[in-house]
């Protein structure tokens, strides 16, 4: 009786978050819009490393990060576990974002850059490793 109790308020606590996960998405998305719009009219006369469009590449690669937490949610949904592969390429995506707004406000340092590059390789050795060992069924383990 505990287990489910337990496995329905996991279910309800998890609709709960695919529903702010999805209203995050939209608001995302519409930021992106309205910024795009804003940055319209002076589109020809903007410099591609102006702080506006900057901004605007930032929110964009922030919404494919919302995306990919998104879709893990939902595969979570579908097969009640969550994947190692899907968190990898969550934190990969992540990476990617960071090293894109890095490298495009040329705010950074070669350090920092060569970390975030061998943290990428790392994530995808690791997502490579995975694609070999699938994961057992319920019934195997």
């Amino acid at each position: 009786m505990i287990m489910r109790v337990y496995d329905s308020v996991v279910d309800v606590v998890v609709i709960g978050l695919v529903l702010i996960m999805l209203v995050t998405l939209g608001f995302a998305f519409f930021d992106v819009a309205a910024g795009l719009f804003r940055l319209l009219p002076t589109i020809k006369t903007t410099e591609l490393d102006a702080t506006e469009f900057r901004d605007l590449v930032s929110s964009v690669l922030d919404v494919f990060v919302i995306i990919e937490l998104f879709s893990t949610f939902v595969q979570y949904v579908k097969v009640r576990r969550v994947r190692l592969s899907m968190l990898i390429d969550v934190t990969a995506v992540f990476v990617l974002r960071d090293m894109l707004v890095t490298l495009y406000g040329q705010t950074f340092e070669t350090s920092q850059l060569i970390v975030l590059a061998l943290l990428l390789i790392v994530l995808v050795i690791a997502r490579s490793i995975t694609g070999f060992f699938p994961p057992k069924s319920w019934k195997e383990s």
